[in-house]
């Protein structure tokens, strides 16, 4: 979104002079993260300035590259091959694993364990804090995701089975 860099009001993109103040300096804020900045990209997120960013409709996070950084919702246009008509639908795919080492969440456990860093590493940072402050819930759920890890059952916070070794 375009705005004035002296009065922080909206401007059309068309538009050469502020409307509230008559400047010709403006700014753009970022419709994803807020961020002002006066690049044609956003430093923080990378959206376009001027560009709306797009909506989940699997988890409603906004987002502005191909797939949902998030949950990895990806539209994808399909085609038909029969010449009269072209219909696009849209489907979700989902990554079937995480993009986590498998390797590393295993030496993880064995050597930081307690201090639940392989949940960090995961993205789980809730039960990584807790595990901290309980020893790792006593030994217990070191052991636990110990095993979950050996048997490739053990989740990262997308809910994706961290697999890939």
């Amino acid at each position: 979104m375009k705005i004035c860099k002296y009065c922080e009001s909206a401007v059309a993109e068309e538009e050469t002079v502020c409307p509230h103040c008559g400047a010709r300096d403006f700014q753009y804020r970022c419709e994803q993260c807020g961020e002002v900045f006066e690049s044609a990209h956003c430093p923080r997120c990378g959206l376009r300035a001027g560009e709306k960013p797009k909506v989940c409709p699997h988890c409603g996070t906004r987002y502005h590259t191909n797939a949902c950084p998030n949950c990895g919702y990806l539209p994808v246009q399909l085609r038909s091959t029969a010449g009269e008509e072209r219909e696009v639908h849209y489907v979700e795919v989902k990554p079937a694993v995480s993009g986590k080492s498998r390797l590393a969440a295993l030496l993880l456990v064995l050597f930081l364990g307690v201090l639940g860093i392989h949940r960090f590493y995961v993205g789980k940072v809730g039960t990584g804090i807790l595990y901290i402050l309980t020893g790792g819930f006593f030994g217990i759920g070191l052991l636990i995701d110990l095993i979950l890890i050996l048997c490739g059952a053990f989740r990262d916070k997308r809910g994706l089975p961290v697999k890939e070794w």
